[in-house]
Parts: C-alpha cells; structure tokens; sequence
C-alpha cells in the first residue's frame, strides 16, 4: 500500500465532505425535503470518490479496506452533524 496514494484518498474525501457540508448549510438546509436531496447529493458525491479512488489505488485487500473504512468514517462524520442540523429545524 502506497502512503501517498492513501492519503491522497483521504484528502478527497474530506475535501469532499466539506463541499457537501458547505452546499448543504447554505443551499438546502432550509428547502423542503432538504434530507432526500442531502441524500442525493452526498451519495453522487460518494460515487465520485470511489471511482477517483479505485482509479489512484492498486487493487488489493489492503486498499480495499482503506476505501471501506475511508467510507465508514467520513459517512458518520457527515451524517451525524446533517441529522443534527435537520433535527433543529
């Protein structure tokens, strides 16, 4: 497993999840449905970042599990804060 190639990975992921973050606080916390299109959003945005992944990583177990923890993480780290936000208002 390549070090630079795993935290490139990393880094888009949570470049990633702060562009989201961002679209959601200023453009759709406020709409109607504004979790369905989070949703939307944050799994076109998850695609993205796999194929980007897959195309950077070689194919082993070893980056394999990177990209499923990758995933686990910055899902939760994304998730909770939108269900917080989305439960206040």
């Amino acid at each position: 497993m390549n070090f630079l190639d795993s935290l490139i990975v990393i880094s888009i992921i949570a470049f990633l999840n702060i562009a989201v973050w961002i679209l959601f606080k200023k453009y759709l916390h406020a709409k109607e449905n504004a979790g369905m299109k989070f949703l939307t959003l944050n799994i076109a945005k998850d695609l993205v970042w796999l194929v980007i992944s897959l195309l950077i990583l070689e194919k082993t177990k070893a980056n394999f599990l990177l990209i499923i923890i990758c995933f686990i993480v910055a899902s939760v780290t994304i998730y909770v804060p939108v269900i917080k936000q989305i439960n206040k208002s």
